[in-house]
């Protein structure tokens, strides 16, 4: 059966309290508040890229359009304004001309009208797409600052924490290191397989892990040998025989 010095296995009980508090910290480092809401602010800065994308997209698109409605009053005006200058002229034209031309330039007229609210509209459009754009744009630039700013602050809390945890593992060390191998074998063992490690019981069976062993094994304990580790096939946990 494996042994090692009592001193060493009540020495394990404060490696054991040592790695608790430094995965504690680490808990606290991959939970950090921040990293979610860093999260959510780069999901919703890539989201709102997007949207200043298709917003942009739409301004080309209003451009276009715009363009276009432009041309055609341009059109529609150049000639309105030709009809009315042979009307004016009045050379060569009969009275029928005269009619026909009046005719014309009432029916452009009516053209011009719908043109013009049409450029209107799309003018109203590229204004809208634009505002779009820069409304956007002022987000994402809010957004950046504030993952800047909240990125920093993580950055302090990550190198508090690390900082931390360094100074609690040279603790560690400097107790662990010293101790047999043969329980330091089976106490990573033990860690590694997600059991309780170790635990120190009190004479009335009593453990710091919460936990009460049965009486049955309690006096299993307490007949060994005091060098010899006890491994609770129970909770996969040395357990540490603590002083009257």
């Amino acid at each position: 059966m494996a042994q090692a010095p009592v001193t060493d296995q009540l020495a394990l009980l404060k490696v054991a309290e040592l790695d608790s508090r430094i995965a504690r910290l680490e808990r606290e480092n991959t939970k950090h508040p921040l990293r979610e809401k860093l999260g959510v602010m780069m999901n919703t800065a890539a989201a709102r890229a997007r949207s200043k994308q298709d917003a942009q997209t739409k301004v080309g698109q209003a451009q276009d359009a715009l363009a276009a409605a432009e041309a055609t009053t341009s059109s529609l005006q150049a000639q309105i304004a030709d009809k009315e200058s042979k009307l004016n002229s009045g050379v060569g034209l009969t009275s029928r001309d005269l009619l026909v031309l009046q005719s014309e330039i009432e029916s452009l007229r009516k053209s011009l009208d719908a043109a013009s609210d049409a450029e209107f509209e799309a003018l109203e459009a590229v204004e809208k797409a634009e505002g779009l754009v820069g409304k956007f744009t002022a987000q994402i630039a809010d957004l950046k600052d504030q993952i800047l700013a909240d990125r920093s602050d993580l950055e302090d809390a990550v190198a508090t924490i690390v900082t931390e945890q360094e100074e609690l593992r040279a603790q560690r060390s400097v107790i662990f290191d010293p101790l047999a191998e043969e329980l330091k074998k089976i106490y990573d063992h033990s860690r590694a397989s997600g059991g309780y490690a170790v635990m120190g019981m009190r004479p009335n069976g009593m453990t710091g892990a919460g936990v009460t062993l049965s009486p049955v094994e309690v006096a299993q304990i307490k007949a060994l040998p005091p060098e010899q580790i006890y491994l609770s096939e129970d909770y996969d946990a040395i357990v540490v025989r603590l002083p009257e």
